[in-house]
């Protein structure tokens, strides 16, 4: 998917008006910070709205405008803002000192909730981010393997370390090709990374024919997080393992954002077994805290007390977050799940469905708790499609829908949390109603011609 354009212009006026105190805010911001803010995600034209406080479903901001969040931290928060015992037990930590300095026993707890429902995670390491997780987890598959090369997926999102910035927003691939990474981004050292073709057997094939004695480990998402959740096919990550492992490579599963579908995330969904899996997001309670787990024979890198592969991080495990973070999923169970995947069901149904009403393609990607609304007739299963869809027409209707108080990503991609109920999937669907009809000509121009569809 191309950059995304500027809104139109009545769009642009009339969240100008609304939104006075965040410009402000930005203007002021981008005399002490690069674009104003600290996280380029957040950044979008003509400015990002600014914001004051959250509570459970809504979000507002400087001016006081409330809005229905749909971006949930980008998926970090499954009960909502300030899920009330979340941070009880956050705070009770903060009182006992926080940042102790010292193992917690609250690691251990944590460490067998989470094996319970992640069985492959025999031994787990914290750590503070999911870029962190990550780049842990191919230090250990390298470590295991005695192997320097990974291989990746096009438009996959691993976070922030040198050797998975690569090819994330890159023109796509010929189908049964690979290649080296693409760097996405200046400042990046060369790296061994390889990149494939999702859901192509044959790209995956072809790169461990090149470099199968080379390669460490093959690192997936269940589906592309930051490419309109074009997921998996079914059979194609169990196919992935088996192909790592013949080859004497290892498998880990990016589960940061996918662990929010099920108890057991993606691969319980998938039936698929990694060698490794990080885990993230969801997990941190709305705090900073992420994970990486494995059998004891894979993580013993990183076991006694002059280890092969030494973890460190000031705040890894941090206390306060472990607790919150295990308040937060001790609260999300069969009944919690149920409800998110009913209400996803119904959210993505009646999407397509208001683009059917206004005669207008789209194609709505996704599955539990989540959704990826895509300006195009589709279909969106592959890293290809999702590249090549128009971005014009969803910018237009992004922004009004930004004035009438829903807040939801530049890229297309919702999620859902606890609180929200089918009156918010409703005012979703007429927000969305009322934005298309506002759309100018212009912008309904920038559709291609098919069917909606929800996939």
């Amino acid at each position: 998917m191309a950059d995304a354009p500027a809104p139109t212009a009545s769009s642009l006026q009339e969240y100008e008006r609304l939104t006075a105190a965040s410009q402000s805010a930005f203007v002021s911001a981008r005399e002490l910070l690069p674009t104003g803010v600290s996280r380029q995600t957040l950044v979008y034209e003509p400015y990002p709205i600014y914001a004051e406080r959250g509570a459970g479903q809504y979000l507002w901001d400087l001016d006081g405008n409330r809005y229905l969040d749909f971006v949930n931290n980008y998926t970090s928060l499954i009960h909502g803002h300030a899920y009330p015992p979340s941070v009880l037990a956050a705070a009770a930590e903060l009182g006992r000192g926080g940042a102790l300095g010292a193992p917690t026993a609250l690691e251990r707890e944590y460490v067998e909730f989470l094996q319970a429902r992640f069985p492959v995670a025999q031994q787990i390491r914290f750590a503070l981010s999911g870029s962190e997780a990550v780049s842990y987890a191919l230090r250990v598959a390298r470590a295991a393997t005695g192997r320097r090369r990974i291989v990746k997926f096009e438009g996959g999102f691993h976070g922030s370390s040198d050797e998975m910035q690569q090819s994330i927003s890159s023109p796509p691939m010929q189908p049964g090709d690979f290649s080296a990474g693409r760097p996405s981004s200046a400042g990046l050292l060369d790296v061994p990374t390889l990149v494939c073709v999702y859901n192509d057997r044959e790209s995956m094939r072809a790169a461990f024919e090149a470099h199968g004695e080379e390669i460490a480990a093959v690192i997936a998402e269940p589906f592309l997080g930051n490419s309109g959740l074009v997921t998996a096919d079914p059979g194609f990550l169990s196919w992935c393992a088996e192909l790592a492992r013949r080859h004497g490579a290892l498998f880990i599963l990016d589960e940061i954002q996918s662990m929010r579908l099920s108890a057991g995330g993606a691969q319980a969904l998938h039936g698929v077994v990694p060698d490794i899996v990080a885990l993230g997001k969801v997990m941190g309670g709305g705090m900073p805290l992420a994970c990486f787990g494995a059998s004891a024979q894979v993580m013993s890198s990183l076991d006694g007390f002059s280890p092969a592969v030494p973890q460190t991080g000031t705040f890894n495990a941090f206390s306060a977050s472990l607790a919150a973070g295990l308040a937060t999923m001790r609260g999300f169970g069969a009944a919690e799940i149920a409800l998110l995947d009913r209400l996803g069901d119904l959210a993505r149904t009646q999407i397509a469905a208001v683009f059917a009403e206004a005669g207008l393609p789209v194609w709505v990607n996704g599955s539990g708790s989540m959704f990826n609304i895509t300006t195009t007739a589709g279909p969106v299963r592959t890293y290809r499609a999702w590249k090549n869809a128009p971005t014009e027409p969803w910018q237009a209707i992004r922004m009004r829908m930004l004035a009438d108080g829903i807040y939801i990503t530049q890229r297309g991609t919702g999620c859902l949390s606890t609180p929200m109920g089918e009156d918010d999937v409703a005012q979703l669907a007429g927000s969305l109603r009322t934005a298309i009809r506002q759309v100018p000509a212009d912008g309904r121009s920038g559709f291609t011609h098919g069917q909606p569809h929800s996939g």
